[in-house]
């Protein structure tokens, strides 16, 4: 999915809309959007930075005592324009500047306290001279009552976030990371100032004192079949301090809306304000990795401090500064790309990627790039339980769900025998078991803290003993590309035919699974074209938009419900024998289950419509169901299904259908797909099949 768009930057925020429609994005788009920054945004994000993240400190300089300017304002500006600066690639970066259509620039930032000039927003030229010249205004005392008049007010806006308060910071303070550049580039020291902004943000870097900086990818959320995109954010570690008590640096948007209709129409349409905003890293990991049960990958991204110290000038020319979110587009992930190309510019992130942003897309650009060394994996609670589980009989593990549900006691442990690894392996379960029950809400905390302190002891009086081996799962750099195109021959009811398939992003389902949930499947504008050898005709298959499928498997400590969901415009047989177009929107649910490794079994129920103004009711509903099997591993995987579906409005109408599909992975960006199916259609019979040759890019 690397491509540029330096001609077409204009047409982002609009053209993966065309391909979505807002009642499927009901079901699926609150994964998307990473919702609720309520901590870092407005003029809070430093007064609050310290009190949040635990770096105590005072960052204010409105105390300091000013100095003369020395140098001419105007002769530096004269500099500046013969230099042509506003042209500079990093000024762009700075401002977050993109062309239009029209070869024009325009910034992605939508928020008007962005910019020094008026006409800021698209003239970079007028933004950088207007940006100088307030570098060496004076600085404006705000007698204290005043302050704290305007302070002790209420400031939020419609939303729920913060306004900008009526207290104007100088130009150096509010844009760290123009104030360094623009020195650099015209040869000015904090001397030449009337006025030494730049020190808060100095004061401020002592007190973070930054040391790796990392790119974190939660991986997605099983009861949330879009979260199979995943997330991204940045993660500082503050030198000689644990890294769970390092300092996150997330973009998401801020909204009282949780879903429905209208929160997924806003989201496509930039109704929400996005913000960049700050959380602890361990408040991070339980929510992603405790709550949600998601795998966390972390990157560390190999900067110099001085790269450190340019990303992080840039987010605090960021703080309290909203863009509009787009849920596809300009999302969380795109977003972080702009403080990696602040860091390191010459790697220009934000250039080669667009369109549909997929978080995994991005861990493979930044791994692509070269601006990571090292990978770590933490795994989930729901991983960890798994992986024990592997350990345990399922009388132990039947014992260990008992004792997390309260029904018996550690004092009543049957299992004496067993080695001490396997009993480490069994209240290494209860422990993490209970917290889920607890995250959860299936027990109280009342419930929760003597069993899980009773189980600590079990554990702790069998001494420290070697971690079981952990298997860890493909890294998202692996992924396959979220694009295909499809090379595809075969026979079908019209007889024989070659063709093409296009996707527009992401995953299905018997693909690789690196940087996907396994056997899911989430996929946008999946268009299939064929030409028929007998009536030399190009004909349109079908054109579906969207269509999901999400299986996490069940069993004895989890229960979560597998789904389905369809939808686009696709051919349909009528009674006559003909085929006709018709928009179709499928929807199953159900559960699956995984007895042995490597096999999946799954059975779901529901409806399957196709709308059309030439049917008698306008439509042609169908209930029923779909049960299969999905067996092999990431090189080759097969899905065998059966397919039972009744006419509600012709009962006698029964269609089914029996098939195989399999793929072979021959590389990261390459397969092979084969798939052979029986259908019974208004008594009707007839076999088809196809093979096709898959590039992903």
């Amino acid at each position: 999915m690397i491509f540029s768009i330096s001609k077409v930057r204009y047409g982002f925020r609009t053209v993966p809309y065309l391909f979505i429609v807002v009642f499927s994005l009901f079901f699926i788009f609150p994964a998307f959007s990473e919702v609720k920054i309520e901590n870092g945004i407005g003029e809070s994000f430093f007064k609050n930075f310290g009190q949040k993240t635990g770096i105590e400190g005072s960052f204010s300089v409105e105390n300091l005592i000013g100095q003369k300017k020395s140098i001419d304002v105007e002769e530096v500006i004269q500099k500046a324009q013969d230099l042509k600066l506003w042209e500079d690639p990093y000024w762009r970066t700075l401002v977050h500047y993109k062309p239009t259509f029209f070869g024009h620039y325009k910034s992605l930032v939508d928020d008007p306290e962005f910019f020094c000039a008026k006409n800021g927003k698209t003239n970079p030229r007028a933004e950088l001279i207007a940006t100088v010249r307030a570098f060496f205004e004076e600085k404006i005392e705000i007698p204290k009552e005043t302050k704290e008049e305007i302070n002790s007010e209420s400031q939020k806006e419609s939303d729920g976030s913060e306004k900008n308060t009526k207290i104007k910071k100088h130009a150096i303070e509010r844009f760290p990371g123009r104030y360094r550049w623009i020195c650099e580039k015209l040869g000015l020291k904090n001397s030449d100032f009337s006025y030494d902004g730049d020190a808060a943000y100095q004061a401020l870097l002592t007190k973070l004192n930054p040391g790796d900086i990392y790119l974190v990818f939660p991986a997605g959320y099983l009861k949330r079949p879009a979260s199979v995109f995943g997330h991204t954010f940045l993660l500082v570690e503050t030198k000689g301090r644990p890294r769970l008590t390092a300092n996150s640096i997330n973009y998401g948007a801020v909204t009282t809306l949780t879903g429905g209709p209208l929160y997924a129409l806003l989201g496509l349409v930039g109704g929400f304000k996005g913000y960049y905003g700050f959380e602890a890293y361990y408040e991070k990991i339980k929510q992603y990795s405790d709550m949600d049960m998601r795998d966390m990958w972390e990157y560390r991204i190999n900067l110099t401090d001085d790269e450190k110290d340019r990303m992080l000038r840039h987010v605090f020319d960021l703080a309290g500064i909203y863009s509009r979110y787009y849920f596809t587009g300009e999302n969380c992930s795109y977003n972080l790309l702009f403080l990696i190309e602040a860091a390191r510019p010459s790697t220009k992130v934000t250039e080669l990627i667009g369109g549909v942003v997929e978080p995994v897309e991005t861990v493979k650009l930044i791994y692509e790039s070269g601006l990571t060394d090292k990978v770590e994996y933490r795994p989930s609670i729901y991983s960890k339980i798994e992986n024990e589980k592997t350990l345990l009989t399922k009388k132990e593990q039947k014992f260990a769900k008992k004792l997390c549900l309260g029904k018996t006691t550690v004092e009543d442990f049957p299992f004496e025998n067993i080695s001490p690894e396997k009993q480490a392996a069994l209240w290494e379960l209860c422990a993490n078991y209970l917290n889920v029950l607890l995250h959860s809400n299936k027990i109280s905390s009342d419930e929760y803290r003597p069993r899980y302190l009773s189980v600590l002891s079990a554990r702790r009086k069998l001494g420290k003993l070697n971690p079981p081996e952990f298997s860890v799962p493909a890294h998202p750099e692996e992924a396959h590309g979220s694009k295909k195109i499809a090379f595809a021959g075969g026979y079908d009811k019209k007889g024989g035919f070659i063709g093409t398939n296009f996707r527009l992003t992401a995953h299905e389902q018997l693909e690789r699974s690196a940087g996907y949930s396994e056997n899911s499947e989430l996929a946008f504008a999946m268009v299939d074209l064929r030409y028929n050898f007998s009536k030399n005709e190009f004909y349109l298959q079908k054109a579906d938009l969207l269509s999901i499928i999400s299986l996490p498997a069940s069993d004895l400590f989890f229960f979560s419900g597998a789904s389905q969901l369809l939808t686009g415009l696709e051919k349909n047989l009528d009674k006559d024998g003909s085929e006709n177009f018709a928009w179709r929107l499928k929807t199953l649910y159900g559960f699956s289950i995984r007895p042995v490794s490597r096999l999946q079994l799954y059975a779901l129920a529901g409806i399957d419509c196709y709308f059309s103004p030439s049917y008698s009711y306008g439509t042609e509903l169908f209930a029923g169901g779909e049960t299969g099997l999905i067996a092999g591993n990431d090189i080759f995987r097969t899905k065998i299904y059966a397919d039972f579906m009744l006419n509600v409005f012709d009962t006698e109408y029964l269609r089914s259908k029996f098939g195989i599909e399999s793929c072979l992975s021959v590389s990261k960006n390459a397969a092979l797909k084969g798939g052979y199916s029986f259908l019974r259609n208004y008594k009707k019979n007839w076999h088809e099949w196809n093979i096709s040759f898959n590039l992903y890019f």
